[in-house]
C-alpha cells in the first residue's frame, strides 16, 4: 500500500502578526497598572487602577467607582505607579561634605553625593588622593571614586604631588638649540642649557650668551646621584637649618635644594662659591671637580 504524504499545513506569514503586536503593545503602555484588593463591605475582589509617580491613593476603588489619586504634599514623593495611601517623606538630609544634586519634589527623593575634590568611601566623603612626584594621573577622581595614578613612563615626568596633573613629556634639547645639562627622569624635566660646557665661562661675569651658567651649575649639582644622607648634608649647610628634618624622599630634597639655591642665585648672592663650598665639607669633591671643569674650565 502506498505510503501517503502528511498533510500540509497553512501557517499565515509572519508579518501577518506584526498589527496585532503593535495593537497589543500600545494598548499596555496606554493602560496604567493595577492592583487587587478585597471590598471591605462586599467582600468582593476588585481589580483598581494605581496612582502614577507624585501621587497617592485618597480613596480605593469600588464596584462603582474608580481609584482616586491626590497630589503629595511637600516634602513627600512617591517615585513609581502605586497605591498607597500616603506619600513618602523626603528623609534623605546631605552630610558633611557633601551636596544636593536632587532636590526633594514630588516624585523624588532628596539626592546627595560628595563635593568636588571628594569621593565616597563607605559612608563618608573621602579627598580624592593626590599622585606623588614620579607618578601622574590616568583617571580624575570624581563622586564615587578616587584618583588613580601610575607612575611616569620612560620619557615622561611628573616633580610634585597633584591630585589633577597628568605625567608631561621630557623636553628634547635638541629642538630648542640647546645641549642636555641634566638628563629626565620621572622625577623632573630634561634640563638643557645654552652654557658652553668645557669652554671658558665665567661666573664673576658671563657674557650673554653664557648668562645661564650658574643655574645649569645648580641644576647639575643638585641632580647628582647624591646617597640621600649627604644631600641632606649639603642642604642643611646651604639653607642653614638645623640638622633634625621631616622625612623626605631624595626627589623632593633635590628639588628643594635647587629651588633654594635658584632663589639665591635671583638675589645676586655668590651661590655658585657657597655651594663649591658646601660640596668641599660634605667630602664630595668629586661633584666639585666635575661641576668646575663642566662649568668653569
Amino acid at each position: 500500500m502506498p505510503l501517503r504524504s502528511a498533510p500540509t499545513v497553512r501557517r499565515p506569514p509572519k508579518r501577518a502578526f506584526a498589527p496585532l503586536l503593535l495593537l497589543l503593545a500600545e494598548l499596555g503602555c496606554s493602560s496604567s497598572p493595577t492592583y487587587q484588593r478585597r471590598d471591605a463591605g462586599t467582600k468582593e475582589r476588585l481589580t483598581c487602577q494605581q496612582c502614577p509617580p507624585g501621587t497617592f491613593v485618597a480613596q480605593h476603588c469600588t464596584r462603582d467607582s474608580a481609584t482616586v489619586c491626590a497630589p503629595c504634599p511637600e516634602l513627600h514623593y512617591t517615585h513609581y505607579w502605586n497605591y498607597l495611601e500616603k506619600c513618602l517623606y523626603c528623609n534623605v538630609i546631605c552630610g558633611e561634605r557633601q551636596v544636593e544634586v536632587q532636590q526633594c519634589n514630588a516624585t523624588h527623593n532628596r539626592a546627595c553625593q560628595c563635593q568636588e575634590g571628594y569621593h565616597a568611601e563607605l559612608e563618608f566623603c573621602v579627598q580624592h588622593s593626590e599622585c606623588p612626584p614620579g607618578s601622574g594621573v590616568v583617571r580624575l577622581g570624581s563622586a564615587f571614586e578616587n584618583t588613580q595614578c601610575r607612575p611616569c613612563p620612560r620619557g615622561s615626568f611628573s616633580s610634585s604631588s597633584s591630585s589633577t596633573e597628568q605625567c608631561q613629556a621630557h623636553q628634547n634639547c635638541t629642538q630648542l638649540g640647546k645641549e642636555t645639562n641634566v638628563p629626565g627622569n620621572q622625577y623632573h624635566d630634561t634640563l638643557c642649557t645654552s652654557c658652553r660646557m668645557g669652554g671658558s665661562n665665567s661666573t664673576q661675569g658671563p657674557a650673554p650668551e653664557d648668562e645661564d651658567c650658574e643655574q645649569s651649575l645648580i641644576d647639575f649639582v643638585a641632580y647628582q646621584n647624591i646617597p640621600l644622607r649627604k644631600l641632606k648634608r649639603l642642604q642643611q649647610i646651604l639653607e642653614r637649618v638645623p640638622r633634625k628634618q621631616a622625612l623626605e624622599t631624595k626627589a623632593v630634597v633635590q628639588e628643594k635644594l635647587r629651588a633654594v639655591l635658584t632663589h639665591r642665585k635671583q638675589e645676586n648672592s655668590a651661590v655658585i662659591t657657597e655651594l663649591l663650598a658646601a660640596l668641599r665639607a660634605t667630602k664630595l669633591t668629586s661633584i666639585e671637580k666635575k661641576a668646575r671643569e663642566r662649568f668653569l674650565s
